[in-house]
Protein backbone atom coordinates (compact mmCIF):
# COMPACT_ATOMS: atom_id res chain seq x y z
CA UNK A 1 0.00 0.00 0.00
CA UNK A 2 2.66 2.31 1.01
CA UNK A 3 4.79 1.50 -2.25
CA UNK A 4 1.21 2.13 -4.27
CA UNK A 5 0.97 5.59 -2.74
CA UNK A 6 4.59 6.37 -3.57
CA UNK A 7 4.20 5.44 -7.00
CA UNK A 8 1.11 7.57 -7.61
CA UNK A 9 2.88 10.49 -6.02
CA UNK A 10 5.88 10.23 -8.26
CA UNK A 11 3.49 10.06 -11.16
CA UNK A 12 1.71 12.98 -10.06
CA UNK A 13 4.85 15.19 -9.65
CA UNK A 14 6.18 13.33 -12.96
CA UNK A 15 3.07 14.95 -14.91
CA UNK A 16 3.71 18.67 -13.53
CA UNK A 17 7.00 18.84 -14.17
CA UNK A 18 6.01 17.70 -17.66
CA UNK A 19 3.58 20.11 -18.39
CA UNK A 20 5.56 22.66 -16.82
CA UNK A 21 8.34 21.59 -19.35
CA UNK A 22 5.98 21.90 -22.26
CA UNK A 23 4.61 25.51 -21.09
CA UNK A 24 8.14 26.75 -20.92
CA UNK A 25 8.43 25.19 -24.10
CA UNK A 26 5.53 26.89 -25.91
CA UNK A 27 6.39 30.53 -24.96
CA UNK A 28 9.01 32.18 -26.23
CA UNK A 29 10.86 35.93 -25.16
CA UNK A 30 9.93 38.16 -27.55
CA UNK A 31 7.25 36.57 -29.60
CA UNK A 32 4.02 34.57 -28.75
CA UNK A 33 2.38 32.55 -31.07
CA UNK A 34 -0.97 32.75 -31.47
CA UNK A 35 -3.46 30.09 -30.46
CA UNK A 36 -4.33 27.62 -34.09
CA UNK A 37 -6.69 28.95 -36.38
CA UNK A 38 -9.63 27.37 -36.70
CA UNK A 39 -10.34 25.37 -39.65
CA UNK A 40 -10.98 27.36 -42.80
CA UNK A 41 -9.40 30.28 -40.92
CA UNK A 42 -5.57 31.92 -41.63
CA UNK A 43 -3.45 34.73 -39.73
CA UNK A 44 -2.69 37.59 -42.28
CA UNK A 45 -1.50 40.10 -39.82
CA UNK A 46 0.55 39.98 -36.12
CA UNK A 47 0.36 42.54 -33.15
CA UNK A 48 2.74 44.27 -31.40
CA UNK A 49 2.94 44.95 -27.58
CA UNK A 50 4.68 47.43 -25.83
CA UNK A 51 5.50 48.35 -22.53
CA UNK A 52 8.14 50.81 -21.20
CA UNK A 53 9.32 52.28 -18.16
CA UNK A 54 7.98 54.85 -17.31
CA UNK A 55 4.51 53.46 -18.28
CA UNK A 56 2.00 55.70 -19.80
CA UNK A 57 4.75 57.25 -22.85
CA UNK A 58 3.22 57.42 -26.85
CA UNK A 59 4.02 54.72 -28.60
CA UNK A 60 3.79 55.69 -32.50
CA UNK A 61 4.23 52.88 -34.97
CA UNK A 62 5.74 53.82 -38.40
CA UNK A 63 5.49 57.48 -38.31
CA UNK A 64 1.90 57.88 -37.24
CA UNK A 65 0.06 54.88 -39.01
CA UNK A 66 -1.31 54.05 -35.33
CA UNK A 67 -0.71 55.50 -31.80
CA UNK A 68 -0.73 54.44 -27.94
CA UNK A 69 -0.18 55.00 -24.86
CA UNK A 70 1.84 52.25 -22.92
CA UNK A 71 1.78 49.10 -22.18
CA UNK A 72 -0.76 48.48 -25.00
CA UNK A 73 -1.15 46.47 -28.78
CA UNK A 74 -0.69 47.19 -31.92
CA UNK A 75 -2.90 45.13 -34.09
CA UNK A 76 -3.66 44.12 -37.31
CA UNK A 77 -0.14 45.30 -38.14
CA UNK A 78 1.21 43.83 -41.58
CA UNK A 79 3.84 41.25 -42.04
CA UNK A 80 6.92 43.00 -42.28
CA UNK A 81 9.69 45.35 -41.01
CA UNK A 82 7.97 48.00 -38.91
CA UNK A 83 9.11 51.22 -36.49
CA UNK A 84 7.79 51.70 -33.13
CA UNK A 85 9.06 55.36 -31.27
CA UNK A 86 8.36 55.83 -27.73
CA UNK A 87 9.01 59.41 -26.06
CA UNK A 88 7.79 60.70 -22.83
CA UNK A 89 8.31 64.27 -21.73
CA UNK A 90 11.96 64.62 -19.68
CA UNK A 91 13.03 61.47 -21.19
CA UNK A 92 15.35 60.85 -24.67
CA UNK A 93 12.74 59.00 -27.32
CA UNK A 94 13.72 55.84 -28.40
CA UNK A 95 13.10 54.11 -31.90
CA UNK A 96 13.27 49.78 -32.25
CA UNK A 97 12.53 48.39 -35.44
CA UNK A 98 10.11 45.18 -35.06
CA UNK A 99 9.40 42.14 -37.75
CA UNK A 100 6.31 40.98 -37.70
CA UNK A 101 5.27 37.24 -38.51
CA UNK A 102 1.22 36.59 -39.35
CA UNK A 103 -0.35 35.03 -36.28
CA UNK A 104 2.13 36.28 -33.50
CA UNK A 105 2.70 39.20 -31.14
CA UNK A 106 5.90 41.00 -31.33
CA UNK A 107 7.08 42.37 -27.60
CA UNK A 108 8.97 45.65 -27.38
CA UNK A 109 10.13 46.49 -23.93
CA UNK A 110 11.86 50.24 -23.38
CA UNK A 111 13.45 51.23 -20.41
CA UNK A 112 13.37 55.35 -21.19
CA UNK A 113 16.49 57.04 -20.38
CA UNK A 114 16.12 60.27 -18.29
CA UNK A 115 17.36 63.60 -19.15
CA UNK A 116 18.52 64.86 -16.00
CA UNK A 117 20.87 67.85 -17.69
CA UNK A 118 20.41 68.09 -21.04
CA UNK A 119 23.17 68.92 -23.92
CA UNK A 120 23.11 69.03 -27.59
CA UNK A 121 24.45 68.37 -31.16
CA UNK A 122 25.73 70.94 -33.29
CA UNK A 123 25.88 69.58 -37.31
CA UNK A 124 27.34 71.85 -39.92
CA UNK A 125 27.52 69.50 -43.18
CA UNK A 126 28.90 70.19 -46.94
CA UNK A 127 26.77 70.39 -48.49
CA UNK A 128 24.10 71.90 -46.47
CA UNK A 129 20.48 71.13 -46.72
CA UNK A 130 20.47 67.49 -46.07
CA UNK A 131 18.50 65.22 -43.73
CA UNK A 132 19.96 63.36 -41.00
CA UNK A 133 19.12 61.41 -37.91
CA UNK A 134 20.01 61.29 -34.08
CA UNK A 135 19.45 57.64 -32.51
CA UNK A 136 17.53 56.68 -35.75
CA UNK A 137 15.08 59.92 -35.64
CA UNK A 138 14.60 62.35 -38.26
CA UNK A 139 15.94 65.39 -37.37
CA UNK A 140 15.37 67.85 -40.90
CA UNK A 141 18.18 69.24 -42.52
CA UNK A 142 21.41 70.62 -41.84
CA UNK A 143 22.90 72.70 -40.78
CA UNK A 144 21.01 72.97 -37.39
CA UNK A 145 21.31 72.21 -33.89
CA UNK A 146 19.68 69.70 -32.10
CA UNK A 147 19.14 70.06 -27.90
CA UNK A 148 17.80 68.67 -25.56
CA UNK A 149 19.83 65.03 -25.55
CA UNK A 150 20.68 63.58 -22.42
CA UNK A 151 24.47 63.12 -21.35
CA UNK A 152 26.36 60.87 -23.20
CA UNK A 153 26.79 59.30 -26.51
CA UNK A 154 24.39 59.39 -29.85
CA UNK A 155 24.24 57.45 -33.06
CA UNK A 156 24.48 59.90 -35.21
CA UNK A 157 23.77 59.24 -39.32
CA UNK A 158 23.41 61.17 -42.84
CA UNK A 159 22.05 58.92 -45.78
CA UNK A 160 21.82 61.24 -48.80
CA UNK A 161 21.55 59.79 -52.24
CA UNK A 162 24.87 59.87 -54.47
CA UNK A 163 26.98 60.29 -51.22
CA UNK A 164 28.71 57.38 -48.79
CA UNK A 165 26.98 56.75 -45.72
CA UNK A 166 28.24 58.61 -42.88
CA UNK A 167 27.66 57.38 -39.14
CA UNK A 168 29.18 58.32 -36.27
CA UNK A 169 28.77 58.04 -32.40
CA UNK A 170 29.24 61.71 -30.53
CA UNK A 171 29.53 62.11 -27.08
CA UNK A 172 27.30 64.53 -25.17
CA UNK A 173 28.53 66.45 -22.24
CA UNK A 174 25.57 67.89 -20.11
CA UNK A 175 25.06 71.88 -20.71
CA UNK A 176 27.40 71.61 -23.82
CA UNK A 177 26.79 71.73 -27.47
CA UNK A 178 29.18 68.94 -29.14
CA UNK A 179 29.81 70.78 -32.54
CA UNK A 180 30.14 68.11 -35.38
CA UNK A 181 31.20 68.85 -38.65
CA UNK A 182 31.06 66.86 -41.69
CA UNK A 183 32.02 67.01 -45.58
CA UNK A 184 30.16 64.13 -47.35
CA UNK A 185 31.98 62.20 -50.18
CA UNK A 186 30.50 61.38 -53.26
CA UNK A 187 29.91 57.85 -54.23
CA UNK A 188 32.43 56.34 -56.42
CA UNK A 189 31.65 53.06 -58.77
CA UNK A 190 29.24 51.84 -56.06
CA UNK A 191 27.60 48.60 -56.44
CA UNK A 192 24.14 50.05 -54.93
CA UNK A 193 21.86 52.40 -56.12
CA UNK A 194 19.61 54.66 -54.17
CA UNK A 195 15.89 55.77 -53.88
CA UNK A 196 14.51 59.20 -53.13
CA UNK A 197 10.74 58.99 -52.52
CA UNK A 198 8.92 62.31 -51.87
CA UNK A 199 4.88 62.48 -52.06
CA UNK A 200 1.99 65.17 -52.38
CA UNK A 201 0.49 65.59 -49.92
CA UNK A 202 3.82 65.10 -47.46
CA UNK A 203 3.86 62.53 -44.89
CA UNK A 204 3.35 59.36 -46.38
CA UNK A 205 4.27 56.19 -44.91
CA UNK A 206 6.89 54.50 -47.28
CA UNK A 207 7.31 50.55 -47.50
CA UNK A 208 9.67 49.12 -49.12
CA UNK A 209 8.89 45.16 -50.10
CA UNK A 210 6.27 45.71 -47.30
CA UNK A 211 9.09 46.83 -44.83
CA UNK A 212 8.70 50.26 -43.57
CA UNK A 213 11.20 53.03 -44.27
CA UNK A 214 9.87 56.45 -43.47
CA UNK A 215 7.66 58.85 -43.96
CA UNK A 216 7.71 61.71 -46.87
CA UNK A 217 8.61 64.71 -45.48
CA UNK A 218 8.21 68.17 -45.91
CA UNK A 219 9.11 69.83 -48.85
CA UNK A 220 12.28 67.08 -49.09
CA UNK A 221 12.20 63.37 -50.65
CA UNK A 222 13.11 60.54 -47.67
CA UNK A 223 16.41 58.84 -48.92
CA UNK A 224 16.83 55.11 -49.23
CA UNK A 225 20.53 54.71 -49.45
CA UNK A 226 22.42 51.51 -50.22
CA UNK A 227 20.15 48.96 -52.37
CA UNK A 228 21.13 45.95 -54.12
CA UNK A 229 20.62 46.31 -57.71
CA UNK A 230 16.92 44.78 -58.48
CA UNK A 231 13.26 45.13 -58.67
CA UNK A 232 11.36 46.04 -55.48
CA UNK A 233 7.83 47.28 -55.05
CA UNK A 234 7.34 50.55 -53.15
CA UNK A 235 3.98 51.68 -51.15
CA UNK A 236 3.11 55.08 -49.81
CA UNK A 237 0.46 55.05 -47.51
CA UNK A 238 -1.02 57.78 -45.72
CA UNK A 239 -4.89 58.17 -44.34
CA UNK A 240 -7.47 59.57 -46.69
CA UNK A 241 -5.62 58.55 -49.93
CA UNK A 242 -5.33 55.77 -52.06
CA UNK A 243 -2.59 53.67 -51.59
CA UNK A 244 0.53 53.93 -53.68
CA UNK A 245 2.58 51.35 -55.52
CA UNK A 246 4.91 50.79 -58.12
CA UNK A 247 7.84 48.61 -58.88
CA UNK A 248 11.04 49.71 -59.40
CA UNK A 249 14.61 48.79 -60.37
CA UNK A 250 17.13 49.69 -58.76
CA UNK A 251 20.91 49.91 -60.71
CA UNK A 252 24.27 50.38 -59.49
CA UNK A 253 25.25 53.40 -59.00
CA UNK A 254 22.25 54.58 -60.18
CA UNK A 255 19.62 57.39 -57.85
CA UNK A 256 15.60 56.77 -58.54
CA UNK A 257 13.32 59.67 -58.02
CA UNK A 258 9.47 58.04 -56.87
CA UNK A 259 6.87 61.40 -56.40
CA UNK A 260 3.76 59.69 -55.31
CA UNK A 261 0.81 61.69 -56.52
CA UNK A 262 -1.89 60.67 -53.73
CA UNK A 263 -5.15 60.55 -54.79
CA UNK A 264 -7.57 60.84 -52.42
CA UNK A 265 -9.60 58.16 -51.67
CA UNK A 266 -13.36 57.40 -53.53
CA UNK A 267 -15.04 57.64 -50.06
CA UNK A 268 -14.58 60.14 -47.50
CA UNK A 269 -12.85 58.12 -44.85
CA UNK A 270 -13.96 57.92 -41.19
CA UNK A 271 -10.31 59.65 -40.36
CA UNK A 272 -8.31 62.20 -40.96
CA UNK A 273 -4.60 62.88 -40.83
CA UNK A 274 -2.45 65.22 -39.41
CA UNK A 275 1.03 66.07 -39.31
CA UNK A 276 2.88 68.96 -36.82
CA UNK A 277 6.55 70.08 -37.20
CA UNK A 278 8.20 72.64 -35.45
CA UNK A 279 11.24 74.92 -35.75
CA UNK A 280 13.47 73.89 -33.29
CA UNK A 281 12.24 70.46 -33.85
CA UNK A 282 11.96 67.74 -31.04
CA UNK A 283 9.12 69.82 -29.18
CA UNK A 284 6.81 68.30 -27.00
CA UNK A 285 3.65 67.99 -28.38
CA UNK A 286 -0.30 67.70 -26.39
CA UNK A 287 -3.23 67.07 -27.69
CA UNK A 288 -6.40 67.94 -25.42
CA UNK A 289 -3.98 68.17 -22.44
CA UNK A 290 -2.05 64.91 -23.16
CA UNK A 291 1.01 64.38 -24.18
CA UNK A 292 1.04 62.14 -27.84
CA UNK A 293 5.04 62.63 -29.22
CA UNK A 294 7.73 65.05 -30.60
CA UNK A 295 7.77 66.60 -33.39
CA UNK A 296 7.87 65.91 -36.46
CA UNK A 297 4.99 63.89 -35.73
CA UNK A 298 2.38 62.22 -38.15
CA UNK A 299 -1.09 60.71 -37.43
CA UNK A 300 -2.96 58.95 -40.11
CA UNK A 301 -6.01 57.77 -38.27
CA UNK A 302 -7.43 60.99 -36.10
CA UNK A 303 -11.07 61.28 -35.65
CA UNK A 304 -13.54 64.06 -36.38
CA UNK A 305 -13.78 66.59 -33.55
CA UNK A 306 -12.19 69.73 -31.74
CA UNK A 307 -8.53 69.62 -30.86
CA UNK A 308 -6.30 71.49 -28.95
CA UNK A 309 -2.69 71.36 -29.91
CA UNK A 310 0.21 72.59 -27.78
CA UNK A 311 3.87 72.54 -28.36
CA UNK A 312 6.19 72.95 -25.38
CA UNK A 313 10.08 73.06 -25.63
CA UNK A 314 12.06 74.78 -22.94
CA UNK A 315 13.70 78.11 -23.30
CA UNK A 316 11.00 78.54 -25.85
CA UNK A 317 7.33 80.35 -25.61
CA UNK A 318 4.47 77.40 -25.93
CA UNK A 319 2.74 77.75 -29.59
CA UNK A 320 -1.41 76.62 -28.50
CA UNK A 321 -3.63 76.47 -31.22
CA UNK A 322 -7.83 74.91 -31.08
CA UNK A 323 -9.51 73.85 -34.28
CA UNK A 324 -12.06 71.79 -35.91
CA UNK A 325 -10.80 68.19 -37.75
CA UNK A 326 -13.66 67.31 -40.15
CA UNK A 327 -13.36 63.45 -41.78
CA UNK A 328 -10.85 63.13 -44.21
CA UNK A 329 -9.02 66.69 -43.96
CA UNK A 330 -5.25 66.27 -44.18
CA UNK A 331 -4.27 68.81 -41.64
CA UNK A 332 -0.48 70.05 -41.59
CA UNK A 333 0.52 72.28 -38.61
CA UNK A 334 3.46 73.86 -38.38
CA UNK A 335 4.90 76.07 -35.53
CA UNK A 336 7.49 78.32 -35.50
CA UNK A 337 8.59 78.71 -31.91
CA UNK A 338 10.03 82.05 -30.48
CA UNK A 339 12.76 81.90 -27.67
CA UNK A 340 11.88 83.01 -24.32
CA UNK A 341 12.84 86.57 -24.21
CA UNK A 342 15.86 87.28 -21.48
CA UNK A 343 15.64 89.68 -18.76
CA UNK A 344 18.51 92.15 -19.80
CA UNK A 345 19.68 93.30 -16.11
CA UNK A 346 20.30 97.33 -15.71
CA UNK A 347 23.73 98.55 -14.66
CA UNK A 348 23.33 101.17 -12.75
CA UNK A 349 25.16 104.35 -14.33
CA UNK A 350 28.36 105.12 -13.08
CA UNK A 351 28.91 108.00 -11.25
CA UNK A 352 30.59 111.11 -12.68
CA UNK A 353 34.30 111.13 -11.50
CA UNK A 354 33.46 114.78 -10.69
CA UNK A 355 30.94 114.10 -8.45
CA UNK A 356 32.85 111.42 -6.33
CA UNK A 357 36.06 113.98 -6.09
CA UNK A 358 33.85 116.83 -5.25
CA UNK A 359 31.82 114.73 -1.95
CA UNK A 360 35.42 112.97 -1.34
CA UNK A 361 36.38 116.87 -0.64
CA UNK A 362 33.59 118.05 1.33
CA UNK A 363 34.33 114.97 3.25
CA UNK A 364 38.02 115.73 3.96
CA UNK A 365 37.04 119.75 4.63
CA UNK A 366 34.37 118.53 7.01
CA UNK A 367 36.58 116.46 9.25
CA UNK A 368 39.19 119.38 9.17
CA UNK A 369 36.79 121.74 10.93
CA UNK A 370 35.70 118.95 13.47
CA UNK A 371 39.60 118.77 14.23
CA UNK A 372 40.26 122.43 14.73
CA UNK A 373 37.21 122.86 17.05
Amino acid sequence: MKTRSVLILALILGLAITGYASAEITVQAGSVAASSPQTGNSFTTGSIFVVSTPPGSSAVLDGGEDQLFTPGTFSSVPPGLHNVMITMPGYQPSTTAVKVSAGTTQNVNVDLARVISPGSISLFTTPRGVGFYIDDIYQGKTNQIVGNLAAGPHKVGIYESGYETWENTVTVKSGETTPVTVTLVPEKNPGTGDLQVSSVPSGGAVYLNGDFRGVTPQDDSLDIVNLAPGSYTITVEKAGYQNYATPVTIQAGKIVQINAALLPSGQVPPMASVQIISSPGEADVYVNGAYVGITPLSFQKVQAGTYTVEIRMEGYTPYTTTGQVIAGQNIQLSAALSPVPVATPTNKAASDPFVLVLALGILCLAGYVVSRR
